[in-house]
């Protein structure tokens, strides 16, 4: 090989990889007619996206999948290339590129979202290079075309999600047993959702208006906290599925003595259902059951 010759496969060579510095250049920034410029006429491009024939036909797939209305939805990415081989043939050329798209997690962490393998043939076109065909595949990761996988972080966030909700149902019966024992009857009724039912052996009230008259009309206003009534719950058990939750649990009533004692009164259970609101977990439906002394629902419901 001469000089000459040795000296044209340097420039051939550069030129190449320079085709491939503008191909992330072009794609990162959405310049998808600078990408398909360095297409021959009859150049192909073979990718997930689909196949084009023609720099019109490549611009024309890139502005529908990645356009404006479709980035905007998909994370910033940068494009890197690596261990870019190149062999030359006279007119022809092939290459074989390794290559990263880097974005960032939702925490703002870089991370490498995809990588693969550009399969290229090149021909020399009016004296520079052009792609004759570019396929390509990926060897790892997921193209942000494609939904998200279900992780071992998902499955960590999702038994995670489940202990927040499980508390906060639990902390909206705290709320409502100490407004009730409070007889702070407007914000009891504020744990309930608009058409949420209560049902218990005081009657039945459907939406926070009904459940606050019915308590006002048949519970008494503590003169002095030496009258006070509490009420416990117990031995929860709640079930969340997704902003909807079941719970079973058990309640007592307890007052004072003559002689200034605690005196268990009544036992009994509720049964709940629960939905997650804009203000929080609210009761759509709560059933209080009064087993010790027994009081029959029937004819309430």
């Amino acid at each position: 090989m001469t000089d000459t010759d040795r000296l044209q496969e340097l420039a051939d060579r550069e030129q190449i990889r320079q085709i491939f510095i503008d191909y992330a250049k072009y794609l990162d920034s959405g310049d998808h007619a600078g990408y398909a410029s360095l297409f021959s006429d009859d150049g192909v491009l073979v990718a997930q996206l689909g196949e084009a024939v023609g720099p019109s036909a490549i611009q024309e797939v890139l502005d529908k999948n990645l356009g404006p209305h479709v980035r905007g939805n998909l994370p910033e990415a940068i494009h890197v290339m690596n261990n870019q081989r190149i062999d030359i043939d006279g007119e022809t050329a092939t290459t074989i590129v390794v290559w990263f798209s880097l974005t960032s997690d939702p925490d703002g962490v870089p991370t490498v979202l995809q990588s693969g393998r550009y399969n290229d043939d090149l021909v020399r076109v009016n004296g520079g290079w052009k792609i004759k065909r570019h396929d390509i595949s990926r060897a790892m990761g997921r193209s942000p075309m494609d939904p998200p996988p279900h992780t071992r972080l998902d499955a960590l966030a999702a038994r995670v999600q489940a202990m927040e909700d499980k508390d906060a149902i639990w902390m909206l019966f705290m709320e409502y047993k100490r407004h009730l024992d409070a007889r702070d009857f407007k914000a009891y009724a504020s744990l309930f959702t608009d058409d949420a039912v209560w049902i218990g052996n005081l009657g039945k009230a459907i939406g926070p208006a009904e459940i606050e008259a019915l308590l006002v009309r048949t519970l008494e206003v503590y003169p002095s906290d030496l009258e006070r009534t509490y009420h416990l719950v117990m031995n929860p058990v709640i079930h969340v599925n997704g902003d909807t939750a079941k719970s079973k649990s058990n309640w007592g009533f307890v007052t004072r003595s003559d002689t200034d004692r605690p005196v268990f009164e009544m036992l009994g259970r509720y049964s709940d259902e629960l939905a997650r609101t804009p203000d929080g977990w609210k009761f759509t439906r709560r059933v209080a059951y009064s087993d010790i002394p027994y009081i029959s629902l029937e004819g309430i419901f």
